[in-house]
C-alpha cells in the first residue's frame, strides 16, 4: 500500500492541488465533514453524495451497518447543511454535484441545497425506479408503492462539464421505424426529408435534383456527396429520400426518469452493504458529468461502487467513510480490480 497522503487534519492550508494529484484513489477513514475541510478551494470535478435518507431506520446486514435515526428533521438539516458548504467551496466553477436521496427528506433537501447551490444552478430532479415493486403496500396501507428515489442535481457555473447520454432505441420503434433493410450490406435504415423547410425564408436553395424541382434541406454538391455516397433512395418522378442508418444512431438521449438501471440484487458486484448502488447508476452519473483524468468525490463511499466505476472508466478519486467495515470493503474491492488505494486513518 502506498504511504498516506501528508495531510495535517482540519488544517486545509497544508494541503495543495500538488498533494492531490499524487494519488488518484485515497480513502479517508473519518466523517465527509473533515475530509471537505482537508481539501483545497475548487479541487473537484463531480461529486456524488449518498447520505443518510433520514429514514429512521438501523441499517444492518453481516457485519456492515449504519445509523439512520434522528432526533427529528432540524437535527438531520442541521447535521448535512455544513457539509453541503463544504462541497459548495471545493467544486470548480465546471463542476456538478448529484444529491441521492429518497422521499424522506427530497423536499427539504432541494430547498437547503438551493440555498447552498443557488436555484439557478439547479439542472435536474431525476427519478431512479430502482424497484417495481415494494412491501411498504401491505394489507392495511393507503398508499402507493415507493418504488424510486430521487437525485438532485446542479451545476456551479454555465460551464460545466456535460457529456450526452443515451439509451437504446425500443424494439418496437426500431421495427417501425427502421424498417428497411439494405439488400446488399443488411444495414437497416429509416427514410428521411430532403426537402428545404421553410423554402427561401429558411435560406435553402431551389434547384433541379435527379428530375425533381424543390427547396433542398443541402446545398447542390452535398446532395451530390450523398449520391455517390448511396446514401439517396429514389425513384423515377418521385423525391428523393435520405437514407438514415440505424447502425449511425446513438439512441435516445437519457431524460430525468431512469428506469433502465436495475438495482443491486445478487450480480457479481453485491457487497451485501445495506443501500448499496448499482454499478450502472454511477456509471451513468460519471460518465455524464465529468472526463477521464477528473477528480471525483463521494463523501459516503459506503462498500465503493463510484470508486470501482472511476476506476473503470479512468478518472481519480477521493472517498470518505466512518465505518471501518465499510472502508476495508471498499478498499478490498478496488484491490480485486486491481487498483491500489491510500487509505487514510484520520478518523478519531
Amino acid at each position: 500500500m502506498q504511504p498516506p497522503l501528508p495531510l495535517v487534519p482540519g488544517m486545509r492550508q497544508n494541503v495543495t492541488h500538488d498533494h492531490l494529484e499524487d494519488y488518484d484513489y485515497v480513502l479517508f477513514h473519518e466523517d465527509c465533514l473533515e475530509t471537505s475541510r482537508r481539501l483545497p478551494d475548487s479541487s473537484i470535478d463531480l461529486i456524488y453524495t449518498d447520505p443518510p435518507f433520514f429514514s429512521g431506520r438501523l441499517y444492518y446486514t453481516c457485519e456492515y451497518g449504519f445509523d439512520d435515526r434522528w432526533k427529528g428533521l432540524s437535527d438531520y438539516l442541521d447535521w448535512i447543511a455544513p457539509r453541503l458548504k463544504e462541497f459548495k467551496r471545493i467544486l470548480k466553477d465546471t463542476a456538478t454535484i448529484y444529491v441521492h436521496c429518497d422521499w424522506h427528506v427530497s423536499h427539504h433537501l432541494k430547498v437547503l441545497a438551493d440555498s447552498v447551490f443557488g436555484g439557478k444552478n439547479f439542472l435536474n430532479e431525476i427519478v431512479w425506479k430502482r424497484q417495481s415493486s415494494h412491501n411498504d403496500v401491505r394489507q392495511g396501507s393507503h398508499h402507493f408503492g415507493r418504488v424510486h428515489d430521487t437525485i438532485l442535481v446542479y451545476a456551479m457555473s454555465r460551464k460545466y462539464v456535460w457529456n450526452q447520454q443515451y439509451v437504446h432505441y425500443d424494439e418496437s420503434y426500431v421495427n417501425r421505424r427502421y424498417r428497411y433493410v439494405e439488400p446488399e450490406s443488411g444495414r437497416r435504415y429509416a427514410l428521411g426529408d430532403l426537402t428545404g423547410p421553410g423554402g427561401a425564408a429558411k435560406g435553402n436553395a431551389r434547384y433541379s435534383f435527379l428530375g425533381v424541382e424543390r427547396y433542398w434541406r443541402y446545398s447542390r454538391s452535398k446532395m451530390l456527396e450523398l449520391f455517390a455516397a448511396k446514401r439517396i433512395r429514389y425513384e423515377n418522378g418521385k423525391v428523393p429520400l435520405l437514407k438514415r442508418y440505424l447502425d449511425e444512431m446513438a439512441g435516445i438521449p437519457v431524460q430525468d426518469v431512469w428506469t433502465d438501471v436495475k438495482p443491486v440484487l445478487n450480480s457479481r458486484q453485491n457487497m451485501r452493504y445495506p443501500t448499496q448502488k448499482p454499478e450502472a447508476l454511477l456509471d451513468r452519473i460519471i460518465s455524464t458529468s465529468s472526463n477521464p483524468g477528473h477528480v471525483i468525490y463521494d463523501p459516503f463511499t459506503g462498500s465503493g461502487t463510484s470508486a470501482a466505476v472511476c476506476f473503470n472508466l479512468s478518472r481519480r478519486w477521493i472517498g470518505s467513510e466512518i465505518s471501518k467495515h465499510a472502508c476495508l470493503a471498499a478498499t478490498n474491492r478496488l484491490a480485486a480490480l486491481g487498483c491500489k488505494v491510500t487509505l487514510n486513518q484520520g478518523f478519531k
